[in-house]
């Protein structure tokens, strides 16, 4: 069966569903606007709400993180007691244009958190323009990516920097984001042009980035003037403008009977987490760990004075095999496995907790059973007891079992045993953090965001639909990220694989 309809998917990443009605509203996003009128809008739930860098496997695979088991750049790998960058030979994470066969043909730019593309009908570039980008930049046809920098150059948005970065830094950084809008439309325009495509998908990473860096000032280094400031504090509405513009442009190139998705994912707002610094001092405390002198302590104490911006620009020059060596170095280097009951793992919003389990983890200690949620239900009672000491409100929302939140599928054994949610307070409020049980913990760098992101992830993303076959002017109620992919296939009038968790949106459909 060949699709005779066409879809475009475009999604703005990590765009904060607020910002967009408002903007909207105040008709800085004139296009998103205009789409809202013609079509259906509503908000969509995420599993950013335990696990935020799950959403896009979620999106791709149709799936939920117990079956794709995807959720962060660098992941656990218990038989080998180490870190290690999700690959297809570990994961199952296909997404689902590479499976159509020949019934659709497909073009696809930048989705964000896949594999190298493989064989199938259309065209792929992948990590060229992406935020999240977990592999360097390559396509299918393989020449195609050569082609791409030839014509478009090389990947526009640099990796990231962490740590606190000075006010110049940052505003070159909006223009950069703002250019690889532009650069990205350019790309996404040449192929929709002169290509066959039944589907075309594109993401624009700027405003996923723009929202990590430009959500407050808590992220800026030194001083700054009054222009300065309000170049900043307009950066972020700039960037999505400049989303907007990319979707209008797009739009001009394709037919009315063209069924259009602009959405994201999951949303942004200001940083909450306490996850890479506090988090593993927390378990150490509830379980009674005591730190160890030497020589792997006294090379983590040197890394500690030295600022993490710096310390992430030189490590962003190395290659990605050596990236990840040295970010599972710092983090597990020299743990003593048969002493270690629990550990945190690398995380960028929740708090994510490992059991060292026995016939999982290749050194476990800890036994399924009893044992098992007797250490859980101490890690969980324990996290709770912590407080801000200035208003001695609990730091922790809640702590959930993971096998209490999603089914057991291929993937389940990779994710996290312990999700932890933290209070929806700026972490910049804190100054240090008292448990009546098991003491305090000082904040690094209190008032400032110590990993360079002042903005952080909320679980609600937007869709925006339009078409023939999509209701117009009307307001759909919450649905869920994981029946964005069904919703597709339906708009191509191809059958639904048996093993997707989600739905067809038929809320947002005339028929």
């Amino acid at each position: 069966m060949t699709s005779t309809k066409k879809v475009l998917a475009i999604a703005i990443d990590a765009a904060e569903p607020d910002l967009i009605e408002k903007w909207m509203n105040e008709g800085y996003l004139k296009n998103l606007a205009s789409l809202r009128s013609l079509g259906s809008f509503g908000r969509l739930y995420s599993t950013a709400d335990w696990l935020a860098g799950s959403v896009w496997p979620t999106f791709y695979t149709g799936t939920l993180p117990g079956e794709h088991g995807f959720y962060h750049y660098l992941q656990w790998k218990s038989d080998k007691m180490d870190y290690e960058r999700p690959n297809p030979e570990w994961f199952s994470a296909v997404p689902f244009w590479r499976r159509l066969g020949n019934s659709v043909k497909v073009i696809a730019v930048d989705v964000p958190l896949t594999f190298p593309p493989t064989t199938f009908n259309g065209i792929e570039i992948s990590g060229w323009a992406s935020h999240d980008r977990i592999y360097p930049a390559s396509s299918f046809p393989k020449e195609k990516i050569n082609w791409v920098i030839k014509n478009f150059g090389s990947p526009p948005i640099s990796e990231e920097v962490g740590g606190l970065q000075g006010i110049n830094d940052l505003l070159n950084l909006k223009e950069e984001l703002i250019t690889a809008n532009q650069k990205e439309t350019e790309l996404f325009e040449t192929l929709i042009n002169n290509e066959e495509w039944d589907l075309s998908l594109c993401c624009f990473s700027s405003t996923h980035r723009g929202g990590h860096k430009f959500w407050d000032v808590t992220n800026i280094a030194d001083g700054y003037s009054d222009e300065q400031k309000l170049l900043f504090k307009n950066s972020l509405r700039d960037i999505y403008i400049s989303a907007d513009e990319a979707v209008g442009k797009i739009l001009t190139r394709v037919n009315d009977n063209t069924t259009v998705l602009v959405f994201s994912l999951h949303g942004m707002g200001v940083n909450t987490t306490l996850a890479e610094k506090l988090l593993p001092q927390m378990i150490s405390k509830i379980l009674h760990v005591q730190k160890k002198s030497n020589n792997g302590s006294y090379l983590k104490k040197i890394r500690n004075v030295i600022p993490m911006e710096w310390r992430s620009n030189f490590k962003k020059r190395l290659p990605l095999r050596l990236q990840d060596k040295m970010t599972a170095y710092w983090r597990m280097g020299g743990t003593n496995w048969s002493a270690t009951k629990a550990f945190g793992l690398l995380a960028d919003l929740q708090g994510y907790i490992r059991i060292n389990l026995n016939g999982r983890e290749k050194d476990g200690v800890i036994e399924p059973g009893e044992e098992y949620d007797q250490l859980c239900n101490k890690l969980i009672n324990g996290l709770k007891t912590f407080k801000d000491t200035d208003t001695l409100e609990p730091v922790v929302q809640s702590v959930e079992r993971t096998d209490r939140l999603f089914k057991e599928g291929k993937g389940f054994k990779n994710l996290p045993d312990l999700l932890v949610k933290w209070k929806f307070k700026p972490v910049t409020h804190y100054k240090k953090i008292v448990s009546s049980e098991y003491g305090e913990i000082e904040m690094p760098m209190p008032g400032f965001n110590f990993d360079g992101r002042s903005g952080n992830h909320r679980p609600e993303g937007f869709l925006l639909a339009a078409g023939e076959n999509i209701k117009s002017n009307s307001i759909f109620e919450k649905k869920h990220i994981v029946d964005l992919a069904p919703t597709i296939l339906q708009l191509l009038g191809i059958p639904i694989p048996k093993e997707y968790d989600g739905k067809v949106l038929k809320d947002i459909l005339t028929k």
